[in-house]
Order: structure tokens, then C-alpha cells, then sequence
């Protein structure tokens, strides 16, 4: 090996070598006015610079991702609280709506009872431990509201004010054992009296009790109020007979009575605090 350092051979390609490299570093030289030691750092450093650019460019775009992104953030939630504030606005107007409605129900009974004063009122607690659906409504005594008022939605019976308080009441439903109508089938015209029994009333009905035993009564007639007892007005729709059985207890028979109306589904109904012929003949059909 020490012989070929020493050779002509290694010696014309040191010479070679060194040639091409001093003309590299002259080419340097002469396209820049730097200093020779700064244009051969340029040459060396060219490639980093380029690395370095294409990074800081990446860096920019990384950056413009995340402002874009914090955009898209605020743009969400500001749709969010756009979609909010509908919801609520939607809320409002069901309110309305059904306001709405209930006055319009309201004002249809009116044209057809002018002898009624109706009161309406919202329900505004209800006793989930009682089988027979009694709740409270935000109207008492200030608002001219009397135990046995009857209450109504539309044209239809709910049940009747059991208790008072200044500005709230009780009522008890038609699922009610202790609510009796006297109440006829509007077809046949035969009568008896509604209660209800804890069985019926868990499944929505009560029952038309006292027929006789050759009752013509059929399953789809119509149950109204009879009027006897100055409580409850004439006319007044109960519910439909769903079912005949007859009576455990004597010879009579009972008409099962789906109630026209879903007593637990109501938000608001209607108390009649006076009538034409309210109190006459007093016979309470609530008992206390």
C-alpha cells in the first residue's frame, strides 16, 4: 500500500483531484462578490436553506389550518346559538298554539252555552301516587273558582273542583270513584250515574252503573251528562261505552266508559264557575 502513495500513478490523480477542486472553488468565487470563505459557506449551505424554506413553508400552511379551524369552531357555535334561540322561538310558538287552540275550544263552547262562565286555567301539579289522576290547577278562590265547579275541556267532561285555596285548587277526574254524574246514553236515552273502579281507572275508564238489565245500551254510545243535581249542565260529553258487564253486586249493568278526552295528556282546561240552573236541586256529585 505504501508503495502506491509513492507511485506516479497516486500522484497524478492527487494533482487531478486538487485541480478540479480549485476550480469548483473558483466557479464559486466568481459568481459572487463575497468573500471566498463566505461563497464556499453558500455553496455548503445552499441545500440546507432550501430544506429550511420548504419547512417553514409547511409551518405556514400548518398555521392556516389552525386558524381555519378556529374559524369552523366559531362559526359553530355561533350557528349552536342561532339553533338555540330557534328552539326556543319554537317553543314559544307551541305555547301560543296551543293557547290558541284552548281559547278557540273556549269560544266554540260559548257560542253554544251563552249561560256559561268559563275560567281557564293551566295544570300545574299532578300526584303521581294517585291512581285516579286528581291534579292542580294555578286558579282558586281569587279567580271566583268553587268547590264542585265542574271542569271541562271543550265540550267534554274532565271532572270537578274538590278542594280551594286562594290561587290554586284540586280537581278530581271522572277516574274517580268518588266523582258520580248522572249521566244517559244519547242514543237510548236510558240513565245512571258514572264511577269507576281502581282496575278501570288504571286502564283510562270509568262506567256508566244503575242500567236495568234489558238495557238497549251498546258498545259506541255516546255518554253525556244528564244534568240532575245543579253540578254538572246538560249535555255535557263522558265518553263512549268501550264494554257492557254486569254488576257484581246486584242485578244491574254497567257500560264501561273510555273518556272522550286523555284526562294525562291535559295542560290546561276550563272551569265553569256558573251555569243556567247550577246549584239548583244541590245533590253533591263529589263526595268530600
Amino acid at each position: 500500500m505504501g508503495k502506491f502513495f509513492s507511485s506516479r500513478r497516486f500522484k497524478i490523480l492527487a494533482v487531478t483531484v486538487a485541480a478540479l477542486l480549485f476550480g469548483v472553488i473558483i466557479a464559486v468565487i466568481s459568481s459572487s462578490n463575497a468573500s471566498p470563505l463566505q461563497s464556499v459557506a453558500g455553496f455548503i449551505m445552499k441545500p440546507v436553506q432550501r430544506l429550511s424554506a420548504t419547512v417553514a413553508d409547511k409551518m405556514g400552511e400548518l398555521n392556516l389550518q389552525f386558524r381555519s379551524s378556529g374559524q369552523y369552531i366559531a362559526k359553530i357555535e355561533e350557528l349552536e346559538k342561532q339553533i338555540s334561540e330557534y328552539e326556543g322561538q319554537l317553543v314559544d310558538y307551541e305555547q301560543l298554539k296551543q293557547k290558541l287552540e284552548s281559547y278557540s275550544v273556549m269560544l266554540d263552547v260559548k257560542e253554544k252555552n251563552e249561560d256559561f262562565v268559563l275560567a281557564p286555567a293551566n295544570i300545574i301539579g299532578r300526584d303521581s301516587m294517585d291512581a285516579f289522576y286528581s291534579f292542580i290547577i294555578d286558579k282558586g278562590s281569587a279567580d271566583d273558582i268553587s268547590v264542585n265547579d265542574p271542569v271541562v275541556y271543550g265540550n267534554y267532561v274532565v271532572g270537578v273542583v274538590h278542594s280551594v285555596k286562594a290561587t290554586y285548587s284540586e280537581v278530581w277526574t271522572i277516574l274517580n270513584p268518588k266523582v258520580n254524574i248522572s249521566a244517559m246514553e244519547s242514543r237510548t236515552r236510558e240513565s245512571g250515574y258514572t264511577t269507576t273502579t281502581a282496575e278501570l281507572a288504571l286502564a283510562g275508564n270509568c262506567m256508566l252503573a244503575g242500567l236495568d238489565k234489558s238495557t238497549r245500551v251498546s258498545v259506541g254510545g255516546i255518554v253525556c251528562t244528564l244534568g240532575i243535581g245543579g253540578v254538572y249542565p246538560k249535555g255535557l260529553i263522558i265518553g263512549k261505552i268501550a264494554d257492557i258487564t254486569e254488576s257484581e253486586h246486584d242485578i244491574s249493568v254497567n257500560a264501561v266508559v273510555t273518556p272522550s278526552i286523555d284526562i294525562t295528556e291535559l295542560e290546561d282546561i276550563f272551569i265553569i264557575t256558573d251555569f243556567e240552573g247550577q246549584g239548583v236541586n244541590d245533590i253533591p256529585e263529589s263526595a268530600e
